[in-house]
């Protein structure tokens, strides 16, 4: 009788490290997803400064879409049908990271 309690006991045990220990592991992926998404964001924020600065420097008369060449993101500057505003857009080729701005034209 005394080995039935110990092997309960001991599975019993086991099954509470484990689930402790698979909840541990899903929270550290999750924080490392985290993570990953604000470099991403906070690159592609870069990207739309670096992009908006860019604009407003050339004369764009005769320009109707700027792409600019990444490994990581689509970068793009396409003006409005009605000529009046441009709209900037930055998107991650691999993971679900976008960031847009509307600037007017002077």
């Amino acid at each position: 009788m005394k080995k039935a309690y110990t092997l309960l006991l001991t599975i019993l045990l086991l099954t509470i490290f484990s689930f402790l220990s698979i909840q541990i592991l899903q929270t550290k992926a999750i924080k490392s997803e985290n993570i990953k998404n604000q470099f991403l964001y906070i690159q592609a924020k870069n990207h739309l400064i670096f992009l908006e600065e860019y604009v407003k420097s050339i004369d764009l008369k005769d320009i109707e879409s700027i792409k600019i060449e990444d490994n990581l993101f689509d970068i793009k500057a396409i003006k409005s049908k009605d000529l009046k505003h441009i709209n900037l857009y930055v998107k991650s080729f691999d993971y679900n990271v976008r960031v847009t701005k509307i600037i007017n034209i002077e």
